[in-house]
């Protein structure tokens, strides 16, 4: 089977839910049988954070221990190693298997565009997957490099599309979505909670944010923000439903966060994302989903959808999602409801309410058919490789508005 090298963002920033959005590469190539090397540079100075200390360094031991730590707990056949770009200092593979890796994979897989060694050039097949449209195109990410990528492709599945205002700059950018490998979502533990709470309104829908992540980009005079302008939006949805409505939420300050409890939000720190059992458990014990999406993502009808939200649709939870244009292309309706407006909004937690085992099942095989890593890492390969995907996909009816609903 073929030798993948995957660049991404795990060790440098070892919080479960960033850690889950490249794990799941990692763990469903492996489940497919590819041979598979991880392999995450510095970037920049003092960029590896250690959650147990809350501070940045540039000892990235906190992140090997917590990559290794999931490896090892899902037998993952993948070698791991890290580089400080600075200094040279190589950890878990020498700097000679490093460069054998590179001259001998069959692809390179950087996810999200924030590593770049010269060495990459050694591998015969360079892919970009961009996470986060419009910043990525503008040049926030995947500035070292981009013209040194053979394939690219983006989160962004509407780029290119005539509603869709994300520049191309004549390249293609193929459509992917977050895979998500459902069978670590269906352990014993997991099954148990599936269908606990009934439609009981006092379970929360939940989600996990940043409030501000990492700022915004103007494009063509607009500017164009995080998630904080779209919950706003949306603050006094709470006051029009009798259903609880809970936000974990990392960088908000004291203010904002008054406004929100004011708002009848339910507030939690995000801070138990640290772990990975917490993390799946917080959203094993959620009703569903209930997010806006980035600014960014919304204004330019993106199409973008969350890899967090994937993990809700394989544990079998519902998500009401802010619209980002993804109804173009997915099913939406059952498992996954689409909203624009606050009205709409209403409309999609009374819809999930009324029939919530029914919704629960279709998210499942929304995960399952659309997101499985079985579904999008083969099609992923095989463009990187130059080759015309064999496996069939959502994304052939690409531009289609899509009326069915699962």
């Amino acid at each position: 089977m073929a030798h993948i090298v995957v660049c991404g963002y795990m060790i440098r920033y070892p919080i479960a839910g960033n850690i889950l959005a490249y794990f799941h590469y990692l763990l469903g190539l492996s489940k497919l049988g590819y041979q598979v090397v991880y392999l995450e540079e510095s970037g920049w100075y003092q960029s590896c954070y250690d959650p147990s200390k809350q501070i940045y360094s540039d000892n990235p031991e906190a992140g090997l221990k917590a990559v290794q730590t999931l490896i090892d707990r899902f037998d993952v056949k993948a070698k791991v190693c890290f580089i400080n770009r600075d200094t040279g200092t190589t950890y878990g593979l020498d700097w000679d298997t490093i460069k054998q890796a590179l001259t001998t994979a069959e692809v390179l897989l950087n996810i999200g565009g924030v590593c770049w060694l010269p060495e990459f050039k050694l591998c015969q097949r360079r892919a970009l997957i961009d996470l986060d449209p419009l910043f990525t195109q503008l040049g926030k990410f995947a500035q070292e490099g981009l013209e040194n990528y053979h394939t690219l492709f983006s989160y962004g599945v509407n780029i290119g599309q005539s509603d869709c205002i994300i520049p191309i700059h004549e390249r293609d950018w193929h459509p992917t979505v977050p895979p998500v490998v459902p069978e670590i979502w269906t352990t014993e533990t997991v099954i148990k909670k599936r269908f606990p709470f009934g439609t009981d309104a006092d379970i929360p829908f939940t989600t996990i944010a940043n409030w501000k992540a990492y700022g915004g980009i103007t494009y063509e005079g607009k500017y164009y923000d995080q998630k904080r302008e779209e919950f706003l939006k949306f603050i006094d949805l709470p006051s029009h439903t009798s259903q609880t409505l809970e936000l974990a939420l990392s960088n908000v300050d004291a203010k904002e966060r008054e406004q929100l409890e004011v708002a009848r939000w339910q507030l939690r720190n995000s801070q138990f994302s640290e772990n990975f059992d917490n993390y799946q458990a917080y959203i094993t014990h959620s009703k569903g989903e209930f997010s806006v999406a980035k600014q960014a993502y919304v204004k330019t009808r993106s199409g973008w959808f969350s890899d967090r939200s994937v993990c809700y649709l394989a544990a079998s939870r519902p998500a009401i999602l802010q619209d980002t244009g993804f109804s173009n292309w997915l099913p939406t309706g059952r498992g996954v409801l689409a909203f624009s407006s606050l009205e709409e909004a209403v409309v999609c937690i009374e819809r999930v309410n009324t029939d919530y085992p029914s919704h629960c099942r279709a998210a499942r095989e929304i995960a399952e058919k659309v997101f499985s890593y079985k579904v999008v890492l083969p099609r992923l390969f095989e463009i990187a490789k130059g080759m015309k995907p064999s496996i069939h996909s959502v994304f052939q009816n690409l531009g289609k508005r899509s009326s069915r609903s699962y």
